[in-house]
């Protein structure tokens, strides 16, 4: 796990070294330096990108707050305050500041606010990752969909490629349209079925019905998409119903409320007998 960047602000010298001997008991955090004043303080976070930040309020040249102030909100860590006053506490959380720490403090207290200030470095980091994956995955589903070349015209369900990318977790997989044997939704995630193996994906139904080519896959239910190459049969069941056998085996259920899909799968399943 990537250590959790830590710099250390305070114009008193024993402040800072009690600050950093207690962070050196925790592995999951690396001190990357020390300042005096808020001047040095305002370069070293603009120049080491520390992930967590211990910031004194009252200091030379620029107080806590001015230095936050100079800070672009993608600039600034997470804060926790530590000050011998109290009136400041207020201000503090205004700036967003995960913490304030009283001096003298506790090894507990300060305990308790490096753990508020881990969780907050962890979910912003997940953030960050996760919106980094969703801009590659986009990225690569406009090269999907245009054929692997760049284009400045918009794709359309025509220009459908031959592959589907699907993000699951930190990984994206690149899955044949052929090797899709159909797709269920489930609550807000679908399972995509395919000659290999199933993917669950966090996706919707509808957004990768409209990737997929519409001449090759039907939507016959609400939560059930199928790929037409692999229907193997359609048999009428009781009240009207009918089953649609997939390659798979799957027996799905059309409803006598989708006549118009039941028309839909037998018009396209006989053009590709002929």
């Amino acid at each position: 796990m990537k250590k959790i960047r830590t710099l250390v602000v305070d114009d008193e010298p024993l402040a800072r070294e009690g600050v950093v001997a207690m962070l050196a008991e925790d592995p999951e955090v690396e001190v990357i330096g020390t300042c005096a004043d808020g001047e040095s303080a305002l370069a070293s976070i603009r120049a080491d990108r520390p992930d967590l930040l211990f910031l004194d309020v009252q200091m030379p040249k620029r107080d806590g707050f001015e230095v936050m102030a100079q800070l672009r909100r993608e600039e600034r860590p997470v804060v926790v305050f530590v000050t011998a006053y109290d009136k400041y506490a207020i201000k503090a959380f205004d700036v967003s500041a995960v913490d304030y720490l009283l001096k003298p403090f506790r090894d507990a207290r300060f305990a308790e606010a490096l753990a508020k200030a881990k969780r907050e470095v962890y979910q912003a980091r997940a953030s960050d990752a996760s919106q980094k994956m969703d801009q590659l995955l986009d990225i690569v589903q406009q090269i999907a969909r245009s054929g692997g070349h760049s284009s400045a015209a918009p794709a359309t369900a025509s220009d459908a490629s031959d592959r589907v990318v699907l993000k699951t977790g930190s990984d994206l997989h690149f899955i044949r349209t052929a090797d899709i044997i159909w797709v269920e939704a489930q609550a807000d995630f679908v399972k995509v079925h395919t000659t290999g193996s199933a993917q669950l994906v966090r996706e919707t139904l509808q957004n990768l019905e409209d990737r997929v080519d519409p001449a090759k896959f039907l939507r016959i239910h609400r939560s059930s998409l199928v790929n037409l190459e692999h229907v193997k049969k359609v048999t009428p069941a009781l009240y009207g119903d009918y089953i649609v056998l997939m390659s798979d085996d799957t027996k799905l259920r059309l409803s006598r409320k989708n006549r118009a899909k039941l028309k839909q799968l037998i018009a396209r399943l006989s053009s590709d007998a002929a």
